[in-house]
């Protein structure tokens, strides 16, 4: 079991931001469970930043702007069955967190 701690997340399937979560992930990388960061938590690891939690595969297409990534992964997710229930997390990392915008450095990354 691996337990991440971050600034935001987003949940692709359901539309929801998350302030200050921990994800637990199993050993195939699948989220298992979402909650509040409450307090310090031993063998937690801290992603600054923001993670999206998807049932597909997400990446950036060129270098295009979060705006477009963004609508473009909540169209993807509207055309997917509701019994997509395993969720992956994707960490954004060098991501502008004040203007929702990456940087030349952003890459994603699959936990």
């Amino acid at each position: 079991m691996r337990r991440v701690a971050t600034h935001r997340v987003y949940q692709v399937n359901t539309g929801d931001w998350l302030s200050f979560p921990v994800l637990e992930l199993d050993e195939a990388g699948n989220v298992v469970r979402i909650y509040p960061l409450a307090e310090e938590i031993s063998h937690t690891e801290w992603l600054p930043g923001m993670i999206f939690v998807s049932p597909f595969f997400i990446e950036r297409k060129g270098s295009e702007p979060f705006s477009v990534f963004f609508h473009r992964l909540n169209q993807e997710v509207a055309c997917l069955p509701v019994s997509s229930l395993f969720c992956r997390a994707y960490w954004l990392t060098s991501f502008n967190l004040s203007a929702l915008e990456f940087t030349s450095e952003s890459r994603i990354i699959a936990l």
